[in-house]
Formats: C-alpha cells, structure tokens, sequence
C-alpha cells in the first residue's frame, strides 16, 4: 500500500512530531538542576555600586592586574604598590556551588606582588575569578578562566 504525501499529513505529523517534543521538555527538563548565583542577591544589589567604584579604581592603575594559567595553577600578578595588599578571592563556578572556593590572603609591601593559587583545589572546567583587595583604595577584578 502507498501512501501519498499531501499537506494534511504534512499538518498531521508536524503537530505529532511537535507534541512530542514539548512532551519531553516538560518531563525532562524539569529535572535539570539550577542554583541561584547568590542566596542573598537583594543585599548584594544595594551594594553594587560600591563594585563599580572598584572596578573604576581598577581601570584607573597604571599597571594592570596579570593573570597566568600555569600547569601548577593560576598565577595572578598584583601592580606593585608600597603598601601591604590584603583581600579575598573567589573562584565562582556557576555549574556547582560545592566547586566554588573563597579564600582570604594577604601580600605584605616588602614582598613581590604574586598570588598562587594550585592546582590541587581546581576542576576542569570554567571558573569567573573574583578578586577583591585593598591597598589605599578598594579594588574589584573579575575575569572568566577555563582550567584543563
């Protein structure tokens, strides 16, 4: 038996073929996990133009922040300053909140202006590198890193 093909089984099968696919997306989809960036994004909103100020120092070095992804891990060199620097950095990986790592540091003015950060506490994959410090004035960097 042949079946020829005319506009109203073209219709039919578009509809089936559509119905089905927004079947899988609402048994499916569903399923996939999403967390929020921040459970206390409100606050952090209302303090966000204090980031753009530190963004605007940092735009306002003369030597600008370096970053290197070595084989031993990320490399990150500060512009040279007479004072201590002291902060915290952030390694935000938005697929996974358990992957996300804060730590605190601090580069005293008589040593050279490089922070390691190893191998050991990094996963493939990407990661947005927040990095808040201060000197004389608040500074605030951000940048997307893939680590292999």
């Amino acid at each position: 038996m042949k079946i020829k093909f005319s506009w109203d089984i073209g219709i039919v099968l578009s509809l089936v073929f559509f119905i089905i696919f927004i079947t899988y997306i609402a048994f499916f989809f569903p399923h996939v996990g999403s967390q929020l960036v921040s459970d206390r994004y409100y606050e952090e909103e209302i303090k966000y133009q204090e980031i753009i100020n530190e963004k605007k120092n940092v735009l306002e070095l003369p030597i600008k922040i370096k970053i290197f992804i070595l084989y031993s891990g990320i490399e990150i060199i500060f512009p040279p300053v007479n004072n201590d620097i002291y902060g915290f950095f952030t390694l935000f990986r938005s697929s996974s909140q358990d992957l996300d790592f804060t730590q605190s540091f601090k580069i005293l003015k008589s040593s050279k202006k490089i922070l390691f950060i190893p191998k050991k506490i990094l996963r493939k994959g990407y990661y947005k590198l927040i990095i808040r410090w201060k000197t004389d004035k608040k500074f605030f960097f951000e940048k997307d890193i893939f680590w292999h």
